[in-house]
């Protein structure tokens, strides 16, 4: 090879693995920004409280189902789930555990055990917590940011979650510290698309309401 060919084909060789490595620490850098940014925004926060708009698309029936509720949030470790008639169905969030109150029945399950252990036990962190700390169970990837909205996906890296989890799809407003909207995708292609209204902050809550059943 002559010394010109040979400088040009490491240089091209150089340009390549830099572009390969530069590109990931960029994004990296970029995404660990954005959730910095989400904990500092919901640093001071204590409650927060409002409603939510929740569609539901069984890909198999080609069907939509359309709930309504509110939630109630405490910081650091108390969510309620609100589901309004005629689903009828509230789950909490609670220190030790998770909690469900339904027209089946109702029950306890333990902190991380069991279907309602997957998605669901994350609520009260993409409601209001760091969702850095997500890191241990999902892959982030940051999607979009700007003036008006940030948006991250959330891929199980948990084997039983990916199960029934094909990713979380995050919304935040613009500010960086309140969820817009919420999109679970099914590892069957079915999906629940969350929207969620106008939210209250810090203001008091009922500590019956976040108690548990």
């Amino acid at each position: 090879m002559h010394r010109r060919q040979f400088l040009v084909s490491t240089v091209s060789t150089v340009a390549v693995i830099g572009v390969t490595v530069t590109r990931p620490s960029m994004a990296d850098a970029a995404l660990d920004g954005a959730l910095a940014d989400v904990a500092k925004a919901r640093s001071k926060l204590t409650t927060l409280q409002g409603p939510f708009e929740q569609e539901r698309t069984v890909s198999l029936l080609a069907s939509k189902v359309k709930s309504t509720g509110h939630f109630w949030l405490v910081r650091p470790d108390r969510l309620r789930w609100e589901l309004a008639p005629p689903d009828a169905a509230t789950y909490w969030i609670l220190p030790d555990g998770l909690a469900y109150k339904t027209k089946a029945g109702s029950g306890k399950v333990p902190k991380n055990q069991g279907p309602l252990g997957g998605v669901l036990a994350d609520l009260l962190v993409l409601l209001g917590g760091d969702l850095a700390s997500l890191k241990t169970r999902y892959d982030l990837t940051l999607v979009k940011r700007d003036a008006t909205l940030l948006v991250i996906h959330a891929v199980p890296k948990d084997k039983a979650l990916a199960k029934t989890t094909k990713r979380i799809e995050l919304e935040l407003s613009s500010d960086a510290s309140t969820m817009r909207r919420v999109v679970i995708v099914e590892a069957g292609d079915d999906r629940s698309e969350i929207t969620f209204g106008a939210s209250t902050k810090d203001q008091p809550i009922d500590p019956k309401i976040v108690a548990g059943p």
